[in-house]
């Protein structure tokens, strides 16, 4: 074997971190055919080309080795990863040790690629700022030791994919709507997950003496695609809502019975029964009228409904049973929304035809199967429609602030709509308390705002063809007497 160089001075083998912004010219810097078609396929948004060249690195597996992105002939070969924040990094090395690079994942396969003489992204990558805290932190914190992980000769080996995005959205539309196309039997090793299907194999044997890599499961971003459904969306899409039936006694096929007999009780029930889901929010872009909206929807919808169940949605707890909602809860977000919870269900108080029934702190699997027996929903137009919107394929009502709208896909403005942004009145960053939030009070995604309840109120009027009126002693007659039922 070689003698290490690196032991002679290791500070020698340090790549190069921008203090503030990476450069856009990656393209323009690889020497590597190979990565140079990966970035301008990505750039042009080139799906076949990048998953193929994605699914071709894969099937290398624990005898993976690719060339250097910026020095010809050489070939280099990962010796270890770190997970850090919404980025994974691999490190890379030749035998030498002379040409150590880091390749950073984000939403994209590639988003930066870090070496000693050059350190950039791609026009399409994610965040300089997601990516250079990322990377930074790592080494602050002590995770690793740049200089001693770039001098590194063994090759790791291969342990699995991470599914474990900390942003669902991005979970669902940068990672697993990837995973689930990939045609090999690699598999996750994620500790805090928030969906894996059940059909994935789990991670494999591998000794603690040796050093492992992984890698996250992306082609292209989704922000990067402009937001947009599209083949592998869809069958992601499917995938998740059956794999939340497994398991259960008769699986989707029971599911599918479950949905026609509670069709036929609804139509043949002459105490009819509104079940919405009702997502909240109690950390950013909240709606302020969330804790008055449902008194007032009761009081209203009177002459069609004479009991109501609300399914009250928000925070999601990871897939993993070793994370535990009770002790995490502060730091989590689900005390914010329980609080929110708590304060729906004493303004329902005087209401004795309502049931609650609490999902806040409930894996994305509980929610979809509860989800299958909401009429609709009213949800925030970020993650919080990721349930009763795109896996469950409810009708409902999605809301932003003034000038947001996370994810537009599929509002087709019959079955789903959104709230005309006219009548959506912005009241700023309502949590930023610490200066450094309170330097990024403006910025849209944390804005919250207003918007009046009977704006929604008549739009779901509207929606569900609330024209005939229940006349006042036929109403009398099926009135719902019974105590109100609040479940945990």
């Amino acid at each position: 074997m070689k003698k290490n160089i690196c032991s002679d001075s290791l500070s020698h083998y340090k790549v190069h971190i921008p203090a503030k912004k990476l450069p856009s010219s990656l393209a323009q810097e690889l020497c590597s055919p190979l990565w140079r078609n990966i970035i301008q396929s990505i750039e042009n948004n080139d799906v076949d080309a990048v998953f193929k060249l994605v699914e071709r690195i894969g099937e290398q597996k624990e005898n993976l080795i690719l060339p250097h992105p910026f020095v010809e002939n050489v070939e280099t070969f990962p010796v270890n990863s770190l997970r850090q924040g919404m980025c994974n990094f691999i490190f890379f090395n030749d035998e030498s040790t002379n040409n150590p690079w880091i390749l950073c994942q984000c939403t994209s396969f590639i988003d930066a690629i870090f070496s000693e003489t050059y350190s950039g992204k791609h026009k399409s990558s994610a965040n300089d700022l997601v990516i250079l805290k990322a990377i930074k932190t790592a080494f602050k914190t002590g995770k690793l030791n740049q200089a001693k992980t770039l001098c590194m000769t063994k090759k790791a080996v291969f342990s699995g994919y991470l599914l474990d995005q900390t942003r669902p959205y991005h979970h669902f539309y940068d990672q697993l709507k990837w995973m689930v196309h990939l045609q090999n039997d690699q598999p996750i090793v994620s500790k805090k997950s928030f969906f894996a299907p059940k059909y994935f194999k789990k991670r494999k044997s591998i000794t603690s003496k040796q050093t492992t890599y992984s890698m996250f499961p992306l082609v292209i971003g989704s922000n990067q695609l402009g937001i947009k459904l599209d083949k592998y969306s869809d069958k992601m899409e499917k995938i998740v809502k059956e794999d939340s039936f497994k398991g259960l006694r008769g699986g989707i096929l029971h599911y599918r019975l479950n949905q026609v007999l509670y069709a036929l009780k609804r139509l043949t029930n002459k105490n009819k029964t509104l079940t919405l889901w009702f997502g909240i929010s109690g950390e950013k872009r909240m709606w302020i009228e969330q804790e008055d909206f449902l008194p007032a929807l009761v009081q209203q919808f009177k002459p069609w409904f004479n009991s109501f169940v609300f399914m009250i949605d928000g925070f999601t707890q990871y897939e993993d049973n070793n994370y535990h909602p009770v002790t995490d809860c502060q730091s989590s977000g689900i005390m914010h929304d329980l609080e929110i919870v708590n304060a729906i269900k004493k303004k329902l108080l005087p209401f004795s035809n309502v049931s609650i029934i609490n999902l806040v702190g409930k894996t994305y699997r509980k929610k979809i199967q509860q989800c299958q027996f909401a009429d609709f929903f009213i949800a925030n137009a970020g993650a919080g429609q990721l349930v009763p919107h795109r896996f469950c394929k409810k009708p409902g009502i999605l809301h932003s602030n003034e000038k947001h709208c996370v994810f537009s896909m599929g509002i087709d403005n019959a079955t789903v709509k959104l709230v005309d942004k006219s009548l959506v009145t912005d009241v700023g960053n309502l949590f930023a308390t610490s200066e450094k939030m309170k330097q990024n009070k403006n910025r849209v995604g944390l804005i919250s705002y207003s918007i009046k309840e009977q704006v929604v109120i008549d739009m779901m009027i509207n929606m569900l063809s609330l024209t005939k009126q229940i006349e006042p002693k036929a109403a009398e007659r099926t009135k719902f007497d019974g105590p109100v039922k609040i479940t945990q």
